[in-house]
């Protein structure tokens, strides 16, 4: 008996190869969508963080007559976000918080967290981080380990002096306000509430010549100090950040560092730059224009006064994005 071979014809190096680069296009054509799918999934469990984060402020309006303010300017205030802890299901979280003692001991030179509020101060909170930021989120300041948050809440246009939140400004939340709806002459569905912010690398404060990266956007600068009688750092109304940067000695890593803390650079932001500007962060002594942040491609998610959540986007009109974060200026905002 004879038995013949059957000849197996293999895969040419040439037929490899083309089979090799019809799949490296189908992966490099898949990956940009699975990517984009996951961003979406991300940009919409964010929008539903803010979205509770702006019922919680119409909860406890209807129980106080007001909104949450930032208490006094001093080392007692507690931010918005840690009074509406009953209003997002963290009440046990609030129980930990003593509001009659301050949060940190000391003076504003030299200050340490209050070991009362130490547990609250350190514990992360899931609906205060957007899933697009993964940055870790607890910082070690004043003595203390602080967790940091990405929502932060709206003072203001910024706009002439009202980037200093010792005084009134031209939106809900500042020290001492007990703003309401009664005071949002625009029109809730007109006034921003909330949006984004990126957190800090946690780097410590050092000169740099560079621009700093994406999330080392918190400068300090010199020359201007706060006016003692009046609002505003001296000499500095409407300027011209990327000017003012310039001047900038020290560069900080630590923006949005602790949602408990009822200070400017941790919790709140104004509109006199546009979202993701690419000029940093910038203050002197805890007075200066901080902007609304986001790794989402192309602008920022936004809590608008009326309960609805908006994609903002990186060109919106200045005047038109400024004129949503003021309660009663009378502007016409356009659709954005």
């Amino acid at each position: 008996m004879r038995f013949h071979r059957t000849a197996r014809r293999g895969f040419s190096l040439v037929e490899l190869l083309v089979v090799l680069t019809i799949l490296g296009v189908l992966v490099s054509l898949l990956l940009p969508a699975v990517q984009g799918a996951r961003e979406a999934a991300r940009r919409m469990q964010c929008a539903n963080h803010l979205k509770q984060l702006g019922l919680a402020l119409h909860n406890y309006h209807t129980q106080h007559g007001c909104f949450p303010g930032l208490g006094s300017a001093s080392l007692a205030s507690f931010s918005v976000q840690a009074r509406l802890l009953p209003y997002v299901e963290q009440e046990n979280l609030q129980n930990l918080i003593d509001l009659s003692q301050p949060l940190y001991l000391g003076t504003s030179h030299s200050q340490t967290m209050n070991p009362v509020q130490a547990q609250a101060a350190g514990t992360s909170i899931a609906l205060f981080r957007c899933p697009s930021d993964g940055a870790e989120d607890l910082y070690g300041e004043s003595g203390g380990t602080l967790a940091g948050g990405n929502y932060v809440a709206c003072s203001g246009s910024g706009v002439g002096t009202t980037y200093d939140l010792r005084y009134p400004t031209d939106g809900l939340f500042y020290y001492g306000s007990a703003c309401g709806f009664q005071d949002i002459k625009d029109g809730a569905s007109n006034m921003v509430l909330f949006s984004e912010s990126l957190l800090g690398s946690r780097a410590e404060a050092s000169t740099q010549s560079a621009t700093p990266t994406s999330l080392d956007r918190l400068a300090g600068f010199s020359g201007h100090v706060p006016n003692t009688e009046s609002a505003g750092l001296s000499g500095l109304t409407n300027p011209n950040l990327a000017s003012v940067a310039k001047r900038c000695q020290l560069w900080y890593g630590n923006r949005a560092f602790g949602w408990i803390v009822g200070k400017p650079m941790a919790t709140t932001f104004t509109a006199y730059a546009a979202p993701n500007d690419p000029t940093p962060d910038l203050f002197s002594m805890s007075i200066g224009f901080f902007a609304a942040r986001s790794l989402h491609p192309g602008g920022v998610n936004a809590a608008m006064g009326d309960g609805g959540v908006r994609f903002v986007g990186e060109s919106i009109e200045l005047s038109t994005w400024r004129a949503l974060a003021t309660r009663a200026g009378g502007e016409q905002t356009h659709d954005f």
